[in-house]
Formats: structure tokens, sequence, C-alpha cells
């Protein structure tokens, strides 16, 4: 929200990858009302939007449908 505060951690280290895995992929997934790029990889865990967006050849400004198919990377 405008005005919060964040703490940014002045080292750290990410977990491997298959620790943020959320949920099995490659696979292909149905786009819901209210899905983004940025929310469908989040959902993921370790997918990077910019291979969401390359893999399904998509321009910017990336809108979704909702019952349309993606691929996930």
């Amino acid at each position: 929200s405008p005005g919060m505060s964040l703490k940014i951690p002045q080292s750290s280290a990410w977990p491997s990858d298959s620790a943020r895995s959320l949920k099995n992929h490659p696979t292909s997934y149905s786009v819901v009302a209210g899905d983004s790029i940025y929310t469908i990889a989040c959902a993921f865990g370790d997918v990077d939007p910019n291979g969401i967006i390359a893999v399904n050849g998509l321009q910017a400004p990336y809108d979704l449908t909702a019952g349309q198919t993606i691929q996930i990377p």
C-alpha cells in the first residue's frame, strides 16, 4: 500500500529453486478472472514471469482472458 515501509535485508540467500516450487511444472494453466502474469508466477513459486511471457509469445500489456490456457515453463 502507498506509504507502507518495507525492511530489506542487507544480506540473504534464496533457498534452492526446488524449495520455492509450490506447484508442479512445466504444465498448462487455465487463466481465471483477476489473474496476471505476476500472480500466476507467484502461485507456482519459482517461475519467472518473463519465462511465462516468452513461452507463450505474449506481447505487452500482457492482458489475459479468463478461460485462456497458457503454458507454464
